[in-house]
């Protein structure tokens, strides 16, 4: 028995284990695939099965091209113009590859990604970025080669990442940056510890949310670091506005844009709380959504919270866990925060029994497993236990933190 406990804790087990049910789960989407073709639900990982493909990369184009992105109502309201300006800047490059009068008259986006020449440089765009999340992944996971290339590989081949990529959507670009940072905020080189701060704040730039991953630098207490890495932020963020019509006005017009959006959307889709709910059969009425909606304030601060004493990889887990379920709009592509957790987990040296769980509900939530007459069975079950496990994890050393204090205080 103890033999068998020592084989169920070790780095090596959790290695093959995480390899095996990846080769498992690509032969069941190759199996559907052969039997069912397209209508295969396997091919759900795509969004819409591709009606709308490249749409957030293809809109973005759109709103972009006239330089006044933040007051655009083309095609969509203003409540769809959300990003930072950054990553606008990247599309309103992208604009000059085609001609945009025919998609102005039109006031349509969509068939852009029938244009030969804009088709082959977003597709290269796209493989230098896939290219450095893979070889920021397999640089950082140890052990053999054969294991950094499998979970490599096996990352940039996720349900969440083609998701994404099916999307064209530019969180890929800050993904990268934000893996670079919670690999790299706590490594022994001075200089890699500050580019490790600029990453962090490129990935706010883009995207906004990963701003909360500053927390990890709280957490370990690297308070001027953190200092630094807001001022990179204000900086990143902020100067790209002057690039558009209405310069650093367009901060407040955003932050408008982003009320509204999250006005419009409902957290009933993706991977918000009461998403996973309703998707595991729960009935959907306004008084739940507001309970769970609650529930998720009350198990975020729990998790954030019992991060202060948690491993790397639990402190990385937990603050991806509240960045999927607590926004109001968040695409099913979020669960792409998941990935540098993962490989922080599968390179711990050894692993208690419960970790299985973890592995289980990660697997889950990657790799898009649908097991027949289970639809059920997929990311949504996964987010609900491994929110349950970081919950349960922080409430302990809670626990255990407040119990120690107190023993302490009576023992003078």
């Amino acid at each position: 028995m103890e033999k068998m406990n020592k084989v169920l804790r070790s780095h090596t087990f959790y290695e093959a284990a995480f390899i095996a049910v990846i080769a498992f789960s690509l032969l069941l989407w190759l199996a559907a695939i052969f039997k069912n073709g397209f209508h295969s639900s396997q091919f759900d990982l795509f969004f819409g099965r591709c009606a709308d493909f490249f749409a957030d990369m293809i809109n973005c184009v759109g709103y972009s091209s006239q330089k006044d992105v933040y007051h655009n109502t083309m095609y969509t309201g203003t409540y769809e113009k959300i990003y930072p300006a950054l990553p606008y800047i990247i599309t309103y490059c992208f604009s000059k590859l085609v001609d945009m009068s025919k998609y102005w008259e039109a006031n349509y986006f969509l068939h852009m990604y029938q244009e030969p020449f804009f088709l082959i440089i977003f597709l290269i765009f796209l493989f230098v970025v896939l290219l450095m999340i893979y070889e920021c992944i397999r640089f950082y996971k140890n052990g053999n080669s054969l294991v950094k290339i499998g979970c490599a590989a096996a990352c940039v081949l996720s349900m969440p990442v083609i998701f994404t990529i099916e999307r064209g959507n530019l969180l890929l670009v800050s993904e990268f940056f934000l893996m670079y940072f919670i690999f790299f905020y706590d490594n022994g080189n001075k200089i890699v510890r500050e580019t490790s701060l600029l990453a962090l704040a490129a990935a706010f730039a883009f995207k906004l949310t990963p701003a909360v991953f500053g927390i990890l630098l709280l957490y370990d207490r690297k308070i001027k670091e953190a200092v630094r890495a807001a001022v990179y932020a204000l900086f990143l963020g902020v100067v790209p506005f002057l690039f558009f019509e209405g310069g650093l006005s367009n901060i407040r017009t955003m932050f408008q844009n982003i009320s509204d959006s999250g006005a419009a959307y409902t957290d009933a889709t993706g991977t918000p709380l009461y998403a996973c709910f309703l998707a595991l059969g729960m009935e959907g009425s306004d008084p739940r959504r507001q309970f769970i909606r609650i529930v998720t304030y009350v198990v975020c601060l729990l998790i954030v919270l019992g991060g202060f004493w948690g491993s790397k990889w639990e402190k990385a887990m937990g603050v991806s866990i509240v960045l999927m379920i607590l926004p109001s709009r968040s695409g099913s592509y979020c669960i792409i925060y998941l990935i540098p957790a993962m490989i922080l987990f599968l390179n711990e040296a050894e692993h208690r029994i419960s970790d299985l769980l973890v592995l289980f509900a990660i697997l889950l939530c990657m790799y898009h497993i649908q097991w027949p007459g289970r639809q059920w069975f997929d990311y949504h079950l996964g987010i609900i236990l491994l929110m349950l496990l970081m919950m349960c994890r922080g409430i302990y050393r809670m626990y255990i933190f407040l119990k120690d204090k107190k023993i302490g205080a009576v023992l003078g």
